[in-house]
């Protein structure tokens, strides 16, 4: 036992580094709001083992070769230690594997910004995580070496105990890092798969019909960005955030009960870009997506976006680029406005077909702060209270919520433009806006973003307005626009198609939110009813006006304290109390 203290004593350094790259993020864990104790207890664990065996193991190795050995471990821990350890500073979240596949496809661009918005002392704090195990790296050294030919059981074992624990899949998704890269590769393979199979299916026959008497001229379809319709004046906000939709709203069609299917924009696209949803995922490269349709049906097809496609990693770039015409306007990193002239380019364009113009915002994309321009810098909260008292707002937190907002009036500003330019064609027309998912932003708690995670019905609860010309309204009598209609975007494809005047195979009319034949559908958001979500949001909402409660109680038994006191000392210092 005292030789076992002794080696252990020798090499602190090496355990030292051992637990800050293996133990850390499982020991950090216990502050996620996510994990259930169970997976937390065996997660830690399981990277206790996997420690013990690694440090059994680099007693067979030399000075040079421990260096070597930790440094490869480094390089392969570092990036999800980093990326799940910030989260989890963050948010208080860990995440989950669909979340970890966004952040494969966020575009350096939106990694920088998001930096910036982060607290610089995080930013700091990651960098110095970097830095310290590389110090100790340097500092090692082999105090104790044993040759493999005297102790070969013990090192056989130990190299067939770590082997164990990468292949036996429900071990190995307890390592942090191993269920990182796990997801990684699961999500290239599963990449290269859907593009071969939506590339295949182009030579492929499937007959789409265009019925004349129904389709209008232009159809443009508007994906806005992270917008809750929460922070909307149409939707009853506060804050005067759509002062010239307002100024429209008799020609509007403001849909009341819309969500999101998911909180991340790629797994929302990839399902409102086709009939893929949560029953039948496969149909994503087994049916046509949303281009092939109506390129099939003999609409001359455009795709405008200020967000990154054509040399983007995200797993929806392949059905963007099916349009027949497509502009990518990221690169000039540029609020949306730079969109408007290319919509004015793509709607003079002489053509005998009909057109479909899709345009993809950053709309309220966080940092919020770069989604407008200086002269849209209208709310301030210390001229515009925000009128919110559920919830203590710092400062900063009230100047993101300033930021938000501006981008919402931007984007009022932005819509309200596509809508003047449509009217003033004079042609049979309609233009439908929806986000792709919502956002919160202090409305319930200390945070603002979108994180399946910590799941809220802000992050899911979308705007969804339909705009119409006059002709186009008169032509199609058979659509049906209840507003109260409960909805999710998983099936927009359907309503496109049925505001298109489009007919094919496996069309149904019930899934479509101007249909007739409309049915309500149970709507899921990922993995989640969405019932359930807005009762886990009314739960974080009365946990939270608890806490306010509370923290009121003993402010107000500090503030009488503190007049008592007041009292008691001007009583104390009057002449009659000297006397």
């Amino acid at each position: 036992m005292k030789k076992f203290y002794q080696t252990i004593k020798e090499r602190k350094l090496q355990i030292f580094f051992l637990m800050y790259i293996l133990l850390l993020v499982p020991s950090m864990s216990l502050i996620a709001q996510n994990i259930p104790a169970k997976t937390l207890i065996s997660g830690f664990l399981v990277s206790f083992g996997l420690l013990s065996v690694v440090f059994i193991l680099s007693s067979f190795m030399t000075t040079k070769g421990i260096r070597i050995f930790y440094s490869i471990l480094l390089a392969i821990t570092i990036i999800p230690s980093t990326i799940l350890l910030s989260y989890l500073l963050i948010a208080n979240v860990l995440l989950s594997g669909g979340t970890i596949t966004s952040l494969f496809e966020t575009n350096p661009d939106e990694a920088k910004e998001f930096i910036t918005y982060v607290n610089p002392w995080i930013v700091m704090g990651v960098a110095l995580y970097v830095l310290f195990p590389i110090v100790m790296i340097f500092k090692m050294k082999q105090v104790v070496f044993h040759r493999v030919g005297k102790h070969k059981n013990a090192f056989f074992t130990c190299v067939l105990l770590l082997l164990l624990f990468l292949a036996i899949e429900p071990v190995a998704q307890r390592i942090y890092f191993v269920d990182f890269y796990r997801v990684f590769t699961d999500y290239k393979r599963q990449r290269v798969r859907e593009e071969k199979e939506i590339a295949e299916r182009q030579t492929l026959p499937f007959d789409v019909k265009m019925l004349p008497e129904k389709a209008p001229q232009t159809l443009v379809v508007v994906i806005g960005e992270s917008h809750t319709r929460h922070h909307m004046s149409l939707y009853g906000y506060g804050r005067d955030t759509n002062p010239l939709l307002s100024e429209q709203r008799s020609g509007l069609k403001v849909y009341r009960d819309v969500v999101s299917p998911q909180v991340h924009t790629i797994p929302v696209l990839r399902a409102a870009l086709t009939f893929a949803d949560h029953e039948h995922p496969e149909k994503l490269t087994e049916q046509p997506s949303l281009f092939e349709l109506f390129n099939r049906a003999g609409y001359e097809t455009y795709l405008i976006s200020n967000q990154p496609f054509e040399n983007s990693s995200s797993s929806y770039e392949s059905l963007l680029r099916l349009a027949q015409h497509t502009t990518d306007l990221s690169r000039l990193n540029q609020p949306d406005g730079v969109v408007l002239e290319s919509l004015r380019q793509a709607l003079h364009e002489q053509t005998d077909k009909p057109k479909l113009i899709v345009l993809h915002l950053m709309g309220s994309h966080i940092a919020y702060k770069y989604r407008y321009p200086e002269t849209f810098e209208h709310f301030n909260h210390l001229h515009h209270p925000i009128g919110r008292h559920d919830i203590q707002l710092t400062a900063d937190a009230k100047t993101v919520i300033d930021q938000y907002d501006n981008s919402v009036r931007y984007n009022d500003y932005l819509l309200a433009s596509m809508i003047d330019m449509l009217a003033s064609e004079k042609k049979t027309s309609a233009m439908l806006y929806f986000s792709d998912h919502g956002e919160e932003v202090y409305d319930l708690r200390e945070f603002a973003g979108h994180a399946y995670e910590k799941i809220s019905s802000y992050m899911c609860e979308i705007p969804f307005i339909l705009w119409m010309s006059d002709e186009y309204r008169r032509r199609r009598s058979d659509l049906v626009f209840d507003t109260k209609r409960p909805y999710s975007t998983v099936d927009v494809l359907y309503s496109l198609s049925d505001l298109g005047g489009l007919h094919y195979v496996g069309y149904d009319t019930s899934r479509s939110l101007f249909s007739t034949q409309f049915a309500p559908r149970p709507r899921i958001v990922g993995e989640i009813p969405y019932e359930s979500v807005v009762d886990m949001t009314r739960e974080v909402q009365q946990k939270y006006s608890r806490t306010m409660a509370s923290n009121t109680f003993f402010d107000s038994l500090n503030k009488e304290w503190k007049q008592i006191k007041s009292l008691s000392d001007k009583v104390l210092s009057s002449p009659r109390a000297e006397k």
